[in-house]
């Protein structure tokens, strides 16, 4: 189950890259290249190529997508071949926004989903995946 992924596995393995990521940009406030390690170099694992946008990935059980997005400043969507990864700045933002927002996830979720429909983008489900992205987060944080 993606919970136990997440719980488990993914955020425990995303807070030592984190942290790294943090102190190259210098608590986000200097734009940093990422220098990945590649899966490609993994001979035990079946290598998977990732693109979003413009990054490129390859990942394996050993260095998952996540891990891999994470060097690179994004958060994944999915502990699990991501789709969608969310820029470290846009979340900090969040964070700071939902300490000054007045309670109305609805009204928030409903103008981001309206948002992302003028982009060309469309949820599949009802659940606010940004939210969902940025409680992941949270958790993150609280592994500190």
């Amino acid at each position: 189950n993606q919970w136990w992924q997440w719980s488990e596995d993914i955020i425990p393995a995303l807070v030592k890259p984190y942290m790294e990521y943090l102190a190259v940009s210098q608590s986000l406030h200097v734009v940093v290249d990422a220098q990945v390690d590649s899966a490609s170099q993994c001979h035990n694992c079946v290598v998977h190529q990732l693109c979003l946008g413009k990054i490129e990935i390859t990942y394996c059980v050993c260095t998952p997508a996540p891990i891999q997005l994470m060097a690179h400043g994004l958060f994944a969507c999915s502990p699990v071949a991501p789709t969608l990864a969310v820029d470290l700045h846009l979340l900090e933002f969040m964070k700071t926004l939902f300490v000054w927002l007045t309670p109305n996830m609805t009204a928030w979720c409903k103008a981001f989903k309206c948002f992302l429909d003028g982009q060309g983008y469309k949820l599949q489900s009802k659940v606010c995946v940004l939210l969902s992205l940025y409680y992941v987060f949270i958790l993150c944080s609280i592994y500190l």
